[in-house]
């Protein structure tokens, strides 16, 4: 999905969405899709019986080097559960119907609690061989600068909901990816806010439903696009560290309020290591 301007006159919202269903929004949402692949893991209990669990993943490029970037709780989690003797292995991507088998404990480069920001290695042929591409996008030097609020931004994870296993060795991952206006532009945070009553669906046959569970979306990309008078590009702007995930409890959750939390990716060093330093001098 995606949105135009939350408030045009009606000409520009008719040349809006024209433009996006002529084909602007497919190809951007594809844009973000190339970068991000599942991050998942597999239980599998005594009685025969498997359990998935995961995130979402994308590889980035610094120019001084490539690797992946994921949310750090999702990789605390995936930890916390190689202890279990039900765990079986980790794994991210699919290339056809097969995934990457990885150790996970031996490729972080590093990790950040708080941050929320984890990153780890991946050499080019792994990354290739998951069939996505490594995010650079247009900026002269690292990082990037910070998104301006109310300008377009795109995203992309793969929710647990859109999990779908079709035999005990394949699956199929539901991605979600769109697009957005950066409501909330801060040295610490950015958010996105999903305003259904702007949409515009261009993938998929059936509409989101209300107060869907985007558990799983953690870890994956968030890119700025860039509008000049010539040009229109993007660049990395930051790592979801939350999705909306209503709780089925009454007073839990705030019904119809859905944003996206993000870290921006200007606590990522060029090397791929976390900058500490940077967060901690917003709390001392």
């Amino acid at each position: 999905m995606i949105p135009y301007d939350s408030e045009p006159d009606e000409a520009f919202k008719a040349a809006a969405v024209a433009m996006i269903r002529a084909g602007l929004g497919e190809a951007e949402l594809g844009i973000v899709a190339s970068y991000t692949t599942p991050f998942y893991w597999v239980l599998r209990y005594g009685d025969g019986c498997q359990e998935f669990r995961g995130g979402s993943l994308f590889f980035l490029d610094t120019s001084r080097r490539i690797f992946g970037v994921t949310a750090s709780h999702v990789v605390e989690a995936c930890l916390e559960d190689t202890k279990s003797s039900a765990f079986v292995q980790c794994m991210i991507g699919s290339n056809g119907k097969v995934s990457l088998p990885f150790m996970l404990g031996d490729r972080i480069i590093d990790a950040h609690h708080d941050i929320d920001i984890a990153t780890l290695d991946f050499s080019a042929q792994e990354i290739a061989y998951t069939g996505r591409g490594a995010l650079r996008g247009s900026y002269p030097t690292w990082p990037p600068p910070i998104p301006q609020e109310d300008r377009g931004v795109l995203y992309c994870g793969f929710p647990g909901k859109g999990r779908r296993v079709l035999k005990p060795a394949e699956i199929n991952f539901g991605c979600v990816a769109m697009a957005g206006l950066a409501s909330n532009c801060r040295e610490t945070s950015l958010s996105i806010l999903i305003e259904r009553q702007n949409m515009e669906q261009i993938l998929g046959d059936e509409a989101m439903p209300e107060d869907y569970d985007f558990g799983g979306i953690s870890g994956g990309p968030v890119i700025a696009i860039v509008q000049s008078a010539t040009m229109r590009s993007w660049r990395p702007a930051g790592v979801i560290i939350q999705g909306p995930n209503p709780s089925g409890v009454e007073g839990e959750s705030i019904a119809g309020l859905e944003i996206i939390k993000v870290r921006p990716i200007h606590f990522i060093k060029e090397d791929g290591f976390i900058d500490v330093a940077r967060w901690e001098q917003n709390f001392f």
